[in-house]
């Protein structure tokens, strides 16, 4: 068992956090603690509750199966950059005033805990204002002293931390926090995310004037930032009355792959890949056209069949990032395009792709007949089409959601209860509500919702014919509790996603 608290600063969140360790020694309860951050910051704490547990959790976090992800407020203005991230490298020792800094080998010490410690963090510049920037930092090793070091390195040092040369004196301690942390459960496997929102006064320490890279970007453009929706990939949206704007999601590009990293990546790797490939029945050397590829997890999996593809998105970040995870696979082109505009971005095979793709992105496009009618013109006769969504009738967004009836928790039964289905929805959604609630700038997106029907009616009008119709339930499991095998039972009995493969007509 798994238990975890956030450590703060603060008076009450102190005393949160002594009640919770009081209650669990009242119930003789020993918890193991699993990993540490630096004193004085704040954020996710991670305890396990027997040694095992402990020590299967600290190899995690010691091997880098775990993501961390960490807010800080540091000192100085960053200017704007093209990149969209930043990545540190160094190695580690500590000098002779005891100070943790990146050092050469020659000045470190051979042998032992000081010995120099490969580091590596990424970093991205969120806002900025009076004379701080936030930035939000990946810590792709966790050494102690890491980020303060690199910050400070860099030229930024973390506010309120005397020991890296900050000299603003409003700070009262170090502003470092530990906002995400993610890991596989030792037990059952699944993948566990924690998540502890920065507190608010590190985006009130910005003042009335805080800007972030991607408002300013926006502006100068004029026109508005798109978000990702839950699960999509990145690709062309229209409003939610219907008209036309160019959107651009790079802005959340990093948080999509965190996204993938924790929330999605059991969903993909076990469930939504798996049966993509299965329906698209793909040969080698047969070309497929990956529609929204996002950063190109599906692609990969395509080219390693020895499939030819061709991944399109609208989002210059995500693809720069598919062509880092396989930059000499010449059985992989991707491209930057709109998905309601695919023959000014690519041109087919001359007979037309054997078979094409759009995993998890319909429901956030509005224009479906455009995009399936697309597909369709790029497709050879006989070729097929898989589309993968959200389950239109029982896990729509805001229309959709659990309930329980029963007099206790063993004799309970949780089922799912739909407001709304036939009719067309668009669908604002906040995908950070904690973070947001906390302070953060909110990551938002619209899903639209059409029943099955619509779909249907979208591949007969694009000359396609639906020959296959799956319905796919979470594979995951609840933690040990009184609910847990009528959550479970719930789970297997009401799918997720509904995927259907179409064939073109002749």
């Amino acid at each position: 068992m798994i238990t975890a608290v956030e450590r703060s600063r603060t008076a009450t969140a102190l005393d949160r956090t002594r009640e919770t360790l009081r209650q669990m020694k009242r119930r003789d309860t020993r918890v193991f603690p699993v990993h540490e951050i630096d004193t004085d910051a704040s954020g996710v704490l991670v305890f396990a509750r027997t040694p095992e547990s402990a020590e299967a959790l600290r190899r995690q976090f010691r091997s880098r199966k775990t993501d961390r992800m960490y807010e800080a407020l540091v000192e100085g203005e960053m200017p704007e950059t093209d990149e969209p991230a930043i990545t540190i490298r160094s190695r580690l020792g500590t000098n002779r005033r005891g100070v943790v800094e990146s050092i050469a080998d020659a000045d470190a010490a051979p042998t032992g805990e000081d010995k120099p410690r490969a580091a590596v963090t990424h970093m991205r510049r969120l806002k900025t204002g009076n004379g701080f920037t936030l930035v939000r930092l990946r810590a792709e090793t966790d050494h102690p002293g890491q980020l303060r070091a690199h910050m400070s390195e860099s030229g930024y040092p973390i506010a309120g931390d005397r020991a890296y040369s900050a000299q603003r004196r409003e700070i009262p301690r170090l502003a470092l926090h530990l906002t995400e942390v993610s890991f596989e459960h030792p037990v059952t496997r699944a993948k566990i995310r924690l998540s502890s929102p920065s507190p608010a006064g590190f985006r009130k320490s910005l003042g009335e004037g805080g800007a972030s890279a991607e408002d300013n970007r926006a502006g100068s453009e004029g026109t508005p930032d798109r978000t990702l929706a839950d699960h999509g990939s990145a690709d062309h949206m229209r409003t939610a009355e219907g008209g036309s704007q160019p959107t651009h999601w790079d802005h959340v590009s990093e948080w999509y792959d965190n996204l993938l990293a924790d929330r999605g990546s059991d969903h993909h790797e076990n469930l939504l890949i798996p049966g993509v490939l299965r329906l698209l029945e793909t040969e080698p050397e047969q070309s497929v056209l990956d529609i929204a590829c996002g950063q190109g997890m599906l692609a990969r999996e395509l080219a390693k069949l020895g499939a030819r593809v061709v991944g399109i998105d609208a989002s210059e970040s995500l693809i720069e990032r598919a062509r880092e995870a396989s930059p000499d696979d010449d059985h992989l082109d991707y491209r930057v395009g709109d998905a309601e505009k695919l023959a000014e971005a690519v041109s087919p095979p001359e007979e037309g792709f054997d078979s094409a793709v759009c995993m998890m992105a319909l429901m956030n496009i509005a224009d479906l007949d455009v995009v399936l009618a697309g597909a369709a013109e790029m497709l050879a006769p006989g070729g097929k089409f898989v589309g993968v969504i959200l389950h239109p009738a029982f896990r729509s967004p805001k229309q959709t959601s659990w309930g329980w009836v029963g007099a206790s928790a063993e004799n309970q039964t949780q089922f799912r209860r739909v407001d709304s289905y036939l009719s067309d929805t668009a669908t604002p959604i906040t995908m950070n509500p904690g973070a947001a609630a906390g302070g953060a700038e909110a990551v938002t997106t619209t899903t639209f919702h059409r029943p099955v029907s619509q779909y249907v009616a979208a591949a007969r009008k694009a000359g396609m014919l639906i020959d296959s119709i799956e319905e796919w339930a979470s594979q995951r499991e609840s933690q040990p509790g009184p609910r847990a095998d009528e959550e479970n039972r719930a789970r297997r009995e009401i799918p997720m996603f509904l995927a259907f493969r179409a064939v073109k007509q002749a």
